[in-house]
C-alpha cells in the first residue's frame, strides 16, 4: 500500500514538472528569437514614445533596440554642461602647440609654445620634477607684468646659495614676460625672455607662449575659463 503510494505521489509530480519544464522551455525560445525581441520593442516604443534603431549582428540578422528618449537627453545635457561655455585654450605637450578656440569649438589663434622638459632635480632630501601637468584646468587668476617668486630649485638648478624667503633675491620682474594666467599649484601660462626656445620642451612646468600669441591668449581668456592639456 505504502509501495502504491509512493508511486502515485512521483507520477503526480512527474506528471506537473514536466509540461511546466516544457512551457518555459517554449517561452524562453520564444524570447530570445530576434521576431520577438523587435515585436516586443515595438509594442514597448509604442507606449513609452521611445525611439527605435536598427541595427544588424555578427550574423547579418537585423534586430531593433530600444533607445529610450529620456536617456538621451540626459546624455546630451550631460555634454552640454562639459562643454566650454566661453574661450579655452588647448595644449599639446608632445608637438609643443597651443590651439586658442572659442566657445563653440572654432579655433581663433595656433601656434607653438614650450613645456615642462620633463626631467628631475634631486638636492639632500628633496626632489623636484619639472613636467607640465595633464588634464583639465581653469584660469585662477590673470597678471600683467608678473613677477615671479624663484622657489629653491631656481637657485639649486644654477649652483647657487638658496637666499631666505624673504630675500629680494627671490623676486623676478622679468622672466615671466607681460602677462600670466596662473591655473593652480604655482603653474602659469605666461611669456618668456627666450623667445627663440618656443616651439622646445624647456619649461619646469609652466607653459611658455611668445609675445604676440600670448598677448591675444590673455585678451581672450577670463578667470574661469578652461584649459586643456595633454
Amino acid at each position: 500500500m505504502e509501495i502504491e503510494e509512493k508511486d502515485s505521489r512521483r507520477f503526480g509530480f512527474l506528471y506537473w514538472i514536466i509540461p511546466v519544464s516544457l512551457f518555459v522551455v517554449f517561452i524562453l525560445m520564444i524570447y530570445y528569437t530576434s521576431g520577438f525581441q523587435n515585436y516586443a520593442y515595438k509594442v514597448k516604443a509604442w507606449i513609452t514614445n521611445d525611439r527605435i534603431t536598427s541595427v544588424k549582428t555578427l550574423e547579418g540578422i537585423e534586430r531593433l533596440e530600444l533607445k529610450s528618449l529620456n536617456n538621451i537627453k540626459a546624455a546630451q545635457n550631460k555634454l552640454e554642461k562639459l562643454m566650454p561655455s566661453k574661450p579655452y585654450i588647448v595644449i599639446n605637450t608632445t608637438d609643443n602647440r597651443f590651439s586658442l578656440r572659442k566657445a563653440d569649438g572654432d579655433t581663433i589663434r595656433t601656434g607653438f609654445c614650450s613645456t615642462g622638459k620633463d626631467n628631475v632635480l634631486i638636492k639632500g632630501d628633496k626632489r623636484w620634477i619639472f613636467k607640465t601637468p595633464k588634464g583639465s584646468f581653469t584660469v585662477i587668476n590673470k597678471r600683467t607684468s608678473p613677477v615671479w617668486t624663484k622657489p629653491d630649485w631656481a637657485f639649486i638648478e644654477e649652483g647657487l646659495p638658496v637666499p631666505s624667503t624673504r630675500s629680494s633675491e627671490r623676486y623676478d620682474p622679468n622672466t615671466m614676460g607681460d602677462y600670466a594666467l596662473g591655473f593652480g599649484n604655482g603653474y602659469f601660462i605666461h611669456g618668456t625672455l627666450y623667445q627663440r626656445f618656443i616651439g622646445l620642451p624647456v619649461t619646469h612646468g609652466c607653459v611658455r607662449i611668445g609675445d604676440k600669441d600670448l598677448e591675444v591668449i590673455y585678451s581672450t581668456l577670463s578667470v574661469g575659463s578652461k584649459i586643456f592639456i595633454y
